[in-house]
Protein backbone atom coordinates (compact mmCIF):
# COMPACT_ATOMS: atom_id res chain seq x y z
CA UNK A 1 0.00 0.00 0.00
CA UNK A 2 1.68 3.14 -1.02
CA UNK A 3 1.33 6.64 1.71
CA UNK A 4 1.43 10.54 1.51
CA UNK A 5 4.54 12.08 2.38
CA UNK A 6 4.87 16.20 2.19
CA UNK A 7 7.87 17.72 1.99
CA UNK A 8 8.04 21.15 3.34
CA UNK A 9 11.09 23.72 3.00
CA UNK A 10 12.62 22.16 0.27
CA UNK A 11 16.07 24.36 -0.50
CA UNK A 12 15.91 26.22 -4.12
CA UNK A 13 18.42 24.04 -5.79
CA UNK A 14 16.97 20.99 -5.12
CA UNK A 15 13.87 22.49 -6.86
CA UNK A 16 16.25 23.79 -9.42
CA UNK A 17 17.46 20.76 -10.14
CA UNK A 18 14.18 18.58 -10.16
CA UNK A 19 12.54 21.08 -12.29
CA UNK A 20 15.39 20.64 -14.92
CA UNK A 21 15.49 16.95 -14.78
CA UNK A 22 11.49 17.37 -15.46
CA UNK A 23 12.15 18.86 -18.69
CA UNK A 24 15.06 16.36 -20.03
CA UNK A 25 12.94 13.25 -18.78
CA UNK A 26 9.27 14.54 -19.66
CA UNK A 27 8.64 13.27 -16.05
CA UNK A 28 6.39 15.06 -13.34
CA UNK A 29 7.74 16.31 -10.39
CA UNK A 30 6.40 13.51 -8.04
CA UNK A 31 8.04 10.78 -10.80
CA UNK A 32 11.52 12.83 -10.88
CA UNK A 33 11.28 12.55 -6.57
CA UNK A 34 10.37 9.01 -6.46
CA UNK A 35 12.85 7.51 -8.99
CA UNK A 36 15.85 9.43 -6.94
CA UNK A 37 14.54 7.85 -3.84
CA UNK A 38 13.60 4.71 -5.51
CA UNK A 39 17.51 4.33 -6.76
CA UNK A 40 18.54 5.17 -3.20
CA UNK A 41 16.67 3.00 -1.80
CA UNK A 42 18.26 0.16 -4.35
CA UNK A 43 21.88 1.27 -3.67
CA UNK A 44 21.65 1.47 -0.11
CA UNK A 45 22.67 5.09 -0.07
CA UNK A 46 21.46 6.23 2.76
CA UNK A 47 24.81 4.65 4.60
CA UNK A 48 26.97 6.94 2.06
CA UNK A 49 24.90 10.30 2.76
CA UNK A 50 22.81 11.64 4.91
CA UNK A 51 19.73 11.51 2.58
CA UNK A 52 16.97 12.16 4.86
CA UNK A 53 18.82 14.99 7.11
CA UNK A 54 18.89 17.19 4.48
CA UNK A 55 17.64 17.00 1.02
CA UNK A 56 20.03 16.65 -1.79
CA UNK A 57 20.75 14.80 -4.36
CA UNK A 58 24.34 13.16 -6.13
CA UNK A 59 24.82 13.69 -9.76
CA UNK A 60 26.87 11.57 -11.68
CA UNK A 61 28.84 12.44 -13.89
CA UNK A 62 28.77 11.33 -17.61
CA UNK A 63 31.66 8.86 -17.89
CA UNK A 64 34.46 8.95 -20.23
CA UNK A 65 33.43 5.21 -21.55
CA UNK A 66 30.08 5.97 -23.51
CA UNK A 67 27.82 2.70 -22.89
CA UNK A 68 27.16 2.35 -26.70
CA UNK A 69 28.10 3.60 -30.34
CA UNK A 70 25.66 4.57 -33.25
CA UNK A 71 25.56 5.99 -36.88
CA UNK A 72 23.53 8.80 -38.01
CA UNK A 73 22.34 7.92 -41.39
CA UNK A 74 19.44 10.19 -43.20
CA UNK A 75 20.76 12.66 -40.51
CA UNK A 76 18.68 15.73 -41.35
CA UNK A 77 19.38 18.13 -38.30
CA UNK A 78 20.25 15.24 -35.54
CA UNK A 79 17.13 14.41 -34.28
CA UNK A 80 18.24 10.80 -34.00
CA UNK A 81 21.62 11.95 -32.45
CA UNK A 82 20.29 14.27 -29.90
CA UNK A 83 17.95 11.85 -28.43
CA UNK A 84 20.88 8.98 -28.53
CA UNK A 85 23.21 10.75 -27.33
CA UNK A 86 20.99 12.21 -24.17
CA UNK A 87 21.23 8.30 -23.44
CA UNK A 88 24.91 7.98 -23.35
CA UNK A 89 25.48 7.09 -27.15
CA UNK A 90 28.53 8.26 -29.00
CA UNK A 91 27.97 8.74 -32.66
CA UNK A 92 30.76 7.56 -34.97
CA UNK A 93 29.54 8.74 -38.43
CA UNK A 94 26.71 10.19 -39.59
CA UNK A 95 25.47 11.15 -43.16
CA UNK A 96 22.99 13.86 -45.14
CA UNK A 97 22.61 14.97 -48.57
CA UNK A 98 20.94 18.06 -48.34
CA UNK A 99 23.44 21.35 -47.98
CA UNK A 100 21.35 23.55 -45.52
CA UNK A 101 20.71 20.29 -42.91
CA UNK A 102 24.54 19.83 -42.99
CA UNK A 103 25.07 23.33 -42.25
CA UNK A 104 23.18 23.10 -39.27
CA UNK A 105 24.10 19.56 -38.15
CA UNK A 106 27.57 20.56 -37.96
CA UNK A 107 26.67 23.90 -36.06
CA UNK A 108 24.78 21.64 -33.31
CA UNK A 109 27.50 18.53 -33.11
CA UNK A 110 30.75 20.19 -34.79
CA UNK A 111 30.88 17.66 -37.88
CA UNK A 112 29.83 17.42 -40.95
CA UNK A 113 27.78 14.59 -42.02
CA UNK A 114 29.02 13.03 -45.62
CA UNK A 115 27.05 13.17 -48.62
CA UNK A 116 24.92 11.17 -50.49
CA UNK A 117 24.20 7.53 -49.07
CA UNK A 118 24.37 5.78 -52.73
CA UNK A 119 27.98 6.45 -52.53
CA UNK A 120 28.47 5.28 -49.08
CA UNK A 121 26.47 2.66 -49.53
CA UNK A 122 29.40 1.40 -52.68
CA UNK A 123 31.92 1.64 -49.94
CA UNK A 124 30.52 0.88 -46.98
CA UNK A 125 33.47 -0.98 -44.81
CA UNK A 126 34.87 2.77 -44.56
CA UNK A 127 32.00 3.06 -42.35
CA UNK A 128 33.00 2.47 -38.39
CA UNK A 129 31.59 -0.76 -37.04
CA UNK A 130 28.58 0.38 -34.11
CA UNK A 131 26.22 -0.94 -31.98
CA UNK A 132 23.39 0.74 -33.31
CA UNK A 133 22.11 1.96 -36.67
CA UNK A 134 19.42 4.76 -36.44
CA UNK A 135 17.74 6.08 -40.00
CA UNK A 136 15.02 8.09 -40.79
CA UNK A 137 15.29 7.24 -44.66
CA UNK A 138 12.95 9.29 -46.95
CA UNK A 139 9.43 9.61 -45.89
CA UNK A 140 7.80 11.77 -49.19
CA UNK A 141 7.70 8.46 -51.53
CA UNK A 142 5.72 6.92 -49.17
CA UNK A 143 3.80 8.93 -47.35
CA UNK A 144 -0.55 9.85 -47.71
CA UNK A 145 0.48 13.56 -48.97
CA UNK A 146 3.63 12.68 -50.96
CA UNK A 147 1.85 9.93 -52.63
CA UNK A 148 -1.13 11.33 -53.75
CA UNK A 149 1.03 14.88 -55.27
CA UNK A 150 2.82 11.98 -56.94
CA UNK A 151 0.14 10.79 -58.44
CA UNK A 152 -1.36 14.09 -59.33
CA UNK A 153 1.91 15.01 -61.44
CA UNK A 154 2.28 11.41 -62.99
CA UNK A 155 4.83 10.17 -60.69
CA UNK A 156 6.29 7.33 -59.64
CA UNK A 157 6.06 6.44 -55.71
CA UNK A 158 7.33 4.03 -53.68
CA UNK A 159 10.03 1.88 -54.28
CA UNK A 160 9.57 2.82 -58.00
CA UNK A 161 11.05 6.38 -56.74
CA UNK A 162 14.11 6.07 -58.35
CA UNK A 163 15.75 9.50 -56.27
CA UNK A 164 14.34 8.88 -52.94
CA UNK A 165 12.21 5.37 -52.54
CA UNK A 166 14.35 3.08 -53.40
CA UNK A 167 16.86 4.51 -51.11
CA UNK A 168 16.29 1.75 -48.82
CA UNK A 169 18.30 -0.43 -50.56
CA UNK A 170 21.23 1.27 -49.88
CA UNK A 171 20.07 1.33 -46.77
CA UNK A 172 20.04 -2.43 -46.37
CA UNK A 173 22.90 -2.78 -48.57
CA UNK A 174 24.99 -1.02 -45.62
CA UNK A 175 23.46 -2.89 -42.81
CA UNK A 176 23.98 -6.31 -44.64
CA UNK A 177 27.81 -5.23 -45.04
CA UNK A 178 28.05 -3.83 -41.66
CA UNK A 179 25.59 -6.05 -39.46
CA UNK A 180 24.98 -4.08 -36.38
CA UNK A 181 23.37 -5.63 -33.38
CA UNK A 182 20.39 -3.24 -33.14
CA UNK A 183 19.11 -1.07 -36.08
CA UNK A 184 16.26 1.88 -35.53
CA UNK A 185 14.50 3.10 -38.44
CA UNK A 186 12.06 5.58 -38.72
CA UNK A 187 9.60 6.41 -41.16
CA UNK A 188 5.29 7.60 -41.62
CA UNK A 189 2.59 5.58 -40.75
CA UNK A 190 1.81 4.94 -44.68
CA UNK A 191 4.26 3.08 -44.90
CA UNK A 192 2.66 -0.20 -43.81
CA UNK A 193 -0.54 0.04 -45.37
CA UNK A 194 1.19 1.69 -48.96
CA UNK A 195 0.71 -0.01 -51.96
CA UNK A 196 -1.37 -2.24 -50.09
CA UNK A 197 1.08 -3.43 -47.44
CA UNK A 198 3.32 -4.94 -50.49
CA UNK A 199 6.52 -1.78 -49.61
CA UNK A 200 5.83 -3.37 -45.63
CA UNK A 201 6.01 -7.12 -46.84
CA UNK A 202 9.31 -5.76 -48.86
CA UNK A 203 11.33 -4.24 -46.03
CA UNK A 204 10.21 -6.79 -43.37
CA UNK A 205 11.43 -9.76 -45.14
CA UNK A 206 14.30 -7.87 -46.53
CA UNK A 207 15.70 -7.42 -42.95
CA UNK A 208 14.47 -10.76 -41.89
CA UNK A 209 16.51 -12.22 -44.56
CA UNK A 210 19.44 -10.60 -42.96
CA UNK A 211 18.74 -11.87 -39.55
CA UNK A 212 17.11 -9.33 -37.69
CA UNK A 213 14.04 -9.38 -36.08
CA UNK A 214 10.89 -6.82 -36.33
CA UNK A 215 9.74 -4.60 -33.51
CA UNK A 216 7.18 -2.10 -35.02
CA UNK A 217 5.21 0.67 -33.10
CA UNK A 218 3.05 3.60 -34.53
CA UNK A 219 3.99 6.55 -32.20
CA UNK A 220 2.43 9.68 -32.04
CA UNK A 221 4.62 12.76 -31.06
CA UNK A 222 1.10 14.72 -29.65
CA UNK A 223 2.35 13.74 -26.10
CA UNK A 224 5.77 15.56 -26.51
CA UNK A 225 5.19 18.40 -28.91
CA UNK A 226 1.83 19.88 -30.28
CA UNK A 227 0.42 18.34 -32.99
CA UNK A 228 -0.41 14.61 -34.22
CA UNK A 229 2.55 13.40 -36.44
CA UNK A 230 2.28 9.53 -36.21
CA UNK A 231 5.65 8.04 -37.08
CA UNK A 232 6.45 4.08 -37.08
CA UNK A 233 9.47 3.53 -35.39
CA UNK A 234 10.71 0.21 -35.47
CA UNK A 235 13.74 -1.70 -33.99
CA UNK A 236 15.62 -4.93 -35.17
Amino acid sequence: MSKQLLVRKVPNDICTWIDRQRGLTNMSQQEVVLSVLGRAVQDDLEAMMPLFSTPHVIEKAVPDSLPFTFIDLFAGIGGFRSALQHLGGRCLFSSEWDKYSQKTYKAWYGDTPDGDIREIAKKPSEIPDHDVLAAGFPCQPFSIAGVSKRQSLGMAHGFECVTQGNLFFQLATIIGAKRPPVLFLENVKNLQSHDQGRTWRVISETLKDLNYWVFPQVIDAAGWVPQHRQRVPYLF
